[in-house]
This record gives structure tokens, sequence and C-alpha cells, in this order.
């Protein structure tokens, strides 16, 4: 994409955010159950702010109000389709296996269901539908994404709240499912061949506990990475403790801190010898800070994965993150820009950079005019193929009803 081609779109994108109207609305499912705009639960859809965190904390009931709450058979219809689509710039070099991109495209097609069974008792079900892929269409697998259940204040008490079935686990301290970029947070993908990336959801189950405004920890037990067996038990946990300072809960307001913890066990991918299941360990610190309009979030991982995983001939050590600034002067508008870093040790040589920015402008609270650029580089593990990059833009409607 030459420079000219990316600042005609970015004129073109600008006047049509000026020009159009800001309408009313609201974001479907729990917005439609209590009459609120998305803005109750939302700093910019799908980003939660402190109150739309503590709504999910609080079991998918309103923090004070659980006696009012109603069940999904006493209220409008829990479902809802989120979907973008828009043009699509995805240039790619010294990179054969990847098809270059310059078309208007559909994207992220996903079915969404949340709500109460009972008192003390949600869930939440995102299904992306199984999409052939097509010129102008990006293809999905059709598998569930989330679908669990929420059994709040076990014994009457806050410290313990149990998830069952398949999540977004705590130990991801930037929701993947939430994020205001279609770039993927680099540290999060990042894994051993057929290994565990962070941004996947898991199937297993989450003890939970919190203050408002307070402590927070998180413990899970998950079937882990998708290279092991069919057959194969349960054996990856996570520990994530976090603490929250000030007014609020570090979304919006308020300074958030967290670490985590995460033990797995994993079989090598094929062509890879098959062997007993191997260890890797991921060892993470996070922080959201907040200032006036603007937020800082920030996250580093170091991994240490067995040498078996990667076929190399000692262990894998690596490490990296990413920090993101936001800037939200308005509930219409939101910039973002992040870098995001990944060091490998030489055997691999399989370092990563990338340096996205953007912004949205919402024509509605369930209607977003998205506008992103990014750049990626990652080393070659091979010599003389050169460095491999990555170059993306996009200017998207990204809507929810």
């Amino acid at each position: 994409m030459t420079r000219r081609r990316f600042l005609a779109c970015l004129l073109a994108v600008t006047a049509l955010s000026a020009a159009w109207p800001r309408l009313g609305g609201a974001i479907p499912v729990f917005a439609r159950k209590y009459g609120f705009h998305c803005t109750m639960c939302h700093s910019h859809y799908p980003r939660l702010n402190d109150f739309g965190w503590r709504y999910r904390l609080n079991g998918y009931q309103l923090p004070g109000r659980e006696h009012e709450e109603k069940t999904v058979l006493e209220t409008s219809a829990p479902f809802a389709v989120r979907a973008s689509v828009g043009y699509n710039v995805d240039n790619f070099k010294r990179t054969p296996e990847a098809e270059e991109v310059n078309q208007f495209q559909v994207r992220g097609v996903d079915l969404l269901s949340g709500g109460l069974f009972g008192r003390n008792l949600g869930y939440f079900l995102v299904y992306p539908p199984r999409i052939e892929p097509a010129r102008g269409v990006v293809g999905q697998p059709g598998t569930v994404e989330m679908a669990n259940v929420i059994f709040s204040r076990l014994g009457g008490s806050r410290w313990l709240n149990l998830r069952a079935g398949r999540f977004e686990p705590a130990y991801v301290a930037f929701s993947v499912k939430r994020q205001l970029s279609f770039s993927p947070y680099e540290i999060y993908d990042f894994a051993f061949p057929g290994g565990l990336a962070f941004s996947d959801t898991q199937s297993g189950v989450e003890l939970a506990g919190y203050r408002f405004s307070g402590p927070q920890y998180a413990l899970g037990w998950t079937n882990g990475t998708g290279s092991n067996r069919p057959d194969d038990s349960a054996a990856d946990f996570y520990l994530r403790v976090a603490r929250v300072f000030g007014r609020g809960e570090g979304q919006t307001v308020g300074q958030r801190l967290g670490l985590i913890s995460y033990l797995g066990r994993a079989r090598p991918e094929p062509p890879l010898p098959v062997t007993d299941r191997k260890r890797f360990h991921r060892l993470g610190v996070d922080a959201s800070l907040n200032a006036g309009s603007s937020n800082l979030a920030l996250q580093w991982l170091w991994g240490k994965d067995d040498a078996a995983l990667w076929g190399t001939r000692s262990d894998v050590n690596f490490s990296g993150g990413f920090a993101q600034l936001l800037y939200l002067p308005s509930t219409e508008f939101v910039g973002f820009v992040r870098y995001d870093l990944v060091n490998t040790p030489g055997e691999i040589s399989q370092d990563i950079t990338r340096l996205t920015a953007g912004g949205r402008y919402y024509l509605a609270d369930n209607l977003a005019l998205h506008l992103e650029y990014s750049h990626r580089r990652q080393d070659s593990p091979a010599p003389g193929l050169g460095t491999p990059t990555e170059d993306f833009f996009t200017t998207s409607l990204d809507f929810a009803f």
C-alpha cells in the first residue's frame, strides 16, 4: 500500500466521520434487557468500562440489585449478532504461504447470548458460525468460542465464584475478545508448534474472588493445548492475582496491577517424535494505568518450554509483551497506539515487532467506524530468506444488533 493511498483513505474516513450524524442506540443482549445504552457497561464498545467489569465479575447481575434480576425467560430475546464489514489491505513480503488482500470483506461474524438462569446462576455463549472462505468473505471454522455457566457467590461470599465450560481465562489480563484493534497482541499468539496461544479460549473451570476496587484472584484448571491427545487428562493450571488502587476497577478509573502464573503439559506436534507430555511455564506481570482521558495498558510475559516441544537441543526461554495507549476524550471517539515485542533465542530466531495505530468513531452505541494501520516484522529462522513483513490497513464498520 502506497503512502498516497493510505492518506487518501484516511482523509475519506475522517470526512465521513465528521459528516455522519450521531445516532442513539444500545448494544444487544444485556443493554436490551435493562434498557441501558451501551455506554453503561462499555467505555467504547466492545471494551468494558469499570461498571461493565463489575457486572461481569458479579456473574451478569447488577451489583447491589441482584434481587431485582430477571431470568432469560422473563426478558427480551437474549441473542445478538456481531460482525465487521470494510475495505482491508493486507500486504505480505517474503511470506509466500500468505495471500495478499486488497478488497472489501465481511469478517468476524459472531452469534452471542447471555443472561441468567436464576439468582446467582448466569451464562455466556459466543458461537462464530461456520463460513466458507470466498472472495470478500473471511472464512470461519464454526467452533464454539465460549459456552460457560457462572455460579456466583457460593456460600454467600464474593470470594467464591465458579465459571465452568469454555471461556476466556483470567490469565489474559487484557481481553482479546474485547480489544479495540483488529491486529493481535503478539505475545498472546506466540507459542510452540501446535501449542497453547493465550488468545485461545479454554475448556475447564475457574474459581475467582474479588472485592470491588480491591484485591482479586482467579484459579483455573483447563484442558490446555490442542496438541494433546483426545484422551489426555486436563493438566494445565493457572493463578492470577491483581489489586486495584483508587476508585474504579482499573478499566477507565483507578490503577490495576496484576501477576499471572501458568503451568501446563503438552505433546510435541507431529512430525516431531511422539513422547510423553512435556512441561511449559508462563509468568507475567501487567498494569492498567489511568490518567484523565488516557489509559496505558502494559503486559510482559516470560515463557519456558521443554526442548521437545520445539524440537531443539535445549529448553526455549522467551519473553515479550506490549504497551498500549488509549485516548478516550468522549464516548464517541477513541484513539489507540500499541507496540508489540517478542524476544526469542537464536536457536528458533522468531523475534517479532509490531506497531499499530488507529481510532474508532461511534456513529451509534453499537456501530463504530474503525480505522487502523499496523506494521509487523518477524525474523526468519532460515538464513538468506530476508525478513518477513506485513502491512495491514482497514477501514471498517464494526456493529452488533
